[in-house]
């Protein structure tokens, strides 16, 4: 590495500074949010670059419990990509300007996924 300090330099520099602090203030949300909801359960957290958090929640009963705690919206959607269907649910909101995604996916077992087929995906 060069030990001149270009301007180019100092602006990547700024650039990760920049990336830094906002990392640190999205992970403050996260602790602030799970400590103000330590009764919700969770299989997982991540930080995700952009100021975002994801929650991974054990049920789609957990999702809707967090979206009640939030006061957000609930969705759900089905698919089917080859390899069976699965359902989606999920809760996305902005806390102190960061993004909150709450989600849980349920790969349906082998009869869920017949009925739901037998149905045409309307279940």
């Amino acid at each position: 590495m060069s030990t001149t300090n270009t301007a180019a330099d100092q602006s990547l520099l700024e650039m990760i500074a920049a990336d830094e602090r906002s990392l640190l203030r999205t992970g403050a949300v996260a602790r602030e949010l799970l400590a103000r909801h330590a009764d919700l359960p969770l299989h997982g957290a991540r930080l995700k670059y952009g100021g975002e958090i994801h929650l991974k929640a054990p049920t789609a009963e957990d999702v809707r419990a967090w979206a009640a705690r939030l006061d957000a919206e609930v969705t759900e959607r089905t698919a089917d990509p080859g390899y069976g269907p699965f359902r989606h649910t999920d809760v996305v909101t902005v806390i102190d300007g960061v993004r909150v995604h709450v989600w849980h996916c349920h790969m349906f077992s082998e009869a869920e996924a017949a009925a739901w087929r037998e149905n045409r995906g309307r279940s």
